[in-house]
This record gives structure tokens, C-alpha cells and sequence, in this order.
């Protein structure tokens, strides 16, 4: 499975946030200057602010419409996001998803070996990858 055009397109939209995460040092900052460099403005009018749920902790939401190949999408954005973050660091992904149908469905995929979500993770991680359910 390849990646769309756009969803490439959202991937260079990552590093660039990515990229000017590690030359400020700063959340917030690096935050609004992505969105300033795309021409919007954050706060009123524009993109809400960055929401610091879990204190230094980088988060990121891709808004893709039904179909767009989010999940996709955001197993092809770990290795970067990995990439950008210093050797010393531990890293982990936790999976989120809105529903215990979501989360069924999207664990028998990346557990999978020969569906296109696992074999992205182990092209990119070298099939050093574990998975782990809630339970």
C-alpha cells in the first residue's frame, strides 16, 4: 500500500512541525510558527491553540475525511516522528481510538503480519515492532 498525494503531503506538513520542534525546544512556539508559515493564524478565526494535555509531550492530530486513510497515515507518521526525537529517548506509541469497535478492528490490523499497517511499521521499524491491547 502506498501513500496518497496528500497524505505525502501531510507527512512533509509533520516534519516541518517536527523539524521546527527541535530548533525551538518549544511546544507552543513551534506550534504557531508551523501554522504561521502555512499562511493561518492561531487563536480566534483560525486554528485553536495548542492544548498541552500531557505536559511536554508533543501530540498530533491528523483531520482527514471518512475513507482518507487515517490510520494509514498515521502508522507511515511514527518513524518520523521517532526519526526527529533525540537516540537517549524511550519511544512508544500509544494508539488512541473513539470506540472498543475502532480498537478491535484497528489491533487485529496492526497485529497482522500481512496486512498493510503492520508491514508499513515493520518495513520501517525492521519487524522490531510489538503491539499490546488494553487488556
Amino acid at each position: 500500500m502506498e501513500l496518497k498525494n496528500y497524505q505525502k503531503r501531510v507527512l512533509r506538513e509533520l516534519d516541518n512541525y517536527m523539524a521546527l520542534l527541535n530548533q525551538t525546544q518549544n511546544i507552543n512556539q513551534a506550534y504557531n510558527m508551523h501554522w504561521s508559515q502555512l499562511g493561518i493564524s492561531v487563536g480566534f478565526g483560525g486554528m485553536p491553540p495548542y492544548n498541552d494535555v500531557l505536559p511536554h509531550v508533543p501530540h498530533v492530530c491528523f483531520k482527514v475525511p471518512t475513507g482518507g486513510g487515517k490510520t494509514f497515515l498515521a502508522a507511515s507518521a511514527i518513524k518520523p516522528i521517532f526519526d526527529s526525537m533525540p537516540v537517549s529517548r524511550a519511544k512508544a506509541v500509544v494508539w488512541l481510538v473513539p470506540s472498543d469497535a475502532i480498537l478491535t478492528q484497528s489491533y487485529a490490523a496492526l497485529s497482522n503480519a500481512y496486512h498493510p499497517y503492520r508491514q508499513r511499521l515493520d518495513r520501517d521499524f525492521g519487524g522490531r515492532v510489538e503491539g499490546y491491547s488494553k487488556t
